[in-house]
């Protein structure tokens, strides 16, 4: 293969590789007119939620994470921005789930049932943090050592 051959084929790849980037980045907005609004909502751990994950209701997505930071508290108050067309009531939740066992983290929102709707701006007052596989798995591993510790006793006496 020639030397021309070679940058040709490398300048094609740039050009894809930019392509995907550029679409990515167009369909990570919501809308650009203004017709989103901002939400807050506290956890104590976000472990692996990502700036631009999705905010999704009934596994559709509504809208995006802005940003994360830290509260005076130590918690991670995140910024969601969501179209303006979801009115959420007062009373909704949300959670940090994954896509699958290992995919990557969003936010669902779980709408309450209150006549009284969310304004730009409301922080969401239940939250649920994300579930780490690798504390689950500790929980799982202790809870049957002791089963075990207690059959063995069991079986001395």
């Amino acid at each position: 293969m020639s030397d021309t051959q070679k940058t040709w084929i490398g300048f094609l790849f740039v050009f894809l590789l930019g392509c995907i980037l550029f679409s990515l980045h167009g369909k990570s907005g919501l809308t650009q007119d203004g017709t989103d609004f901002t939400l807050y909502a506290a956890f104590d751990k976000s472990d692996g939620l990502m700036n631009g994950a999705d905010v999704r209701m009934a596994g559709l997505k509504v809208g995006h994470v802005v940003s994360q930071h830290f509260t005076d508290g130590y918690r991670i108050k995140v910024e969601l921005a969501l179209d303006k067309k979801y009115a959420l009531p007062v009373d909704s939740s949300v959670t940090i789930e994954t896509d699958g066992i290992l995919g990557a983290k969003h936010i669902e929102i779980v709408p309450g049932a209150d006549e009284e709707i969310m304004e730009s701006g409301d922080t969401f007052g239940y939250t649920q943090d994300v579930l780490i596989l690798n504390d689950l798995l500790e929980k799982m591993t202790s809870y049957l050592r002791s089963k075990k510790e207690n059959s063995d006793e069991k079986e001395s006496d």
